[in-house]
């Protein structure tokens, strides 16, 4: 089977598109300050609170289940128990190692990043 040759078709905007365009430029460049500011603060947050283990478990397993996976897939691709998978996602006293967190992010496409931060209590 022969390859088709693919060819753009360009055309200049017209005056309603480049100004259309120039108001979306204007409107980012007005909310990028306060966008990132916003990010710093949150990344100062998590720097000095960190982020509890529970809020890692529920993210990883909302992603889970935004990519459909069930916990029999889950155990597939990590290798861990099914019971044990069940009971990482829920029990609130669970104390999961970093291992099975990469292995269970990993498993979702996501990866695991560790920060070590002063204490604020000295």
């Amino acid at each position: 089977m022969e390859k088709k040759q693919i060819h753009r078709i360009y055309r200049p905007a017209t005056d309603e598109e480049r100004s259309r365009h120039q108001l979306v430029r204007e409107q980012i460049a007005a909310e990028l300050p306060e966008i990132k500011e916003r990010a710093r603060a949150t990344l100062k947050a998590l720097k000095k609170n960190g982020t509890p283990i529970r809020h890692v478990i529920g993210a990883l397993r909302a992603e889970r289940e935004r990519q459909g996976l069930s916990l029999a897939d889950l155990n597939e691709r990590t290798g861990i128990d099914r019971a044990a998978l069940s009971r990482l996602e829920n029990n609130e006293e669970g104390n999961p190692t970093i291992n099975t967190l990469e292995r269970y992010a990993a498993a979702v496409g996501k990866q695991m990043i560790v920060l070590l931060a002063d204490s604020p209590i000295g």
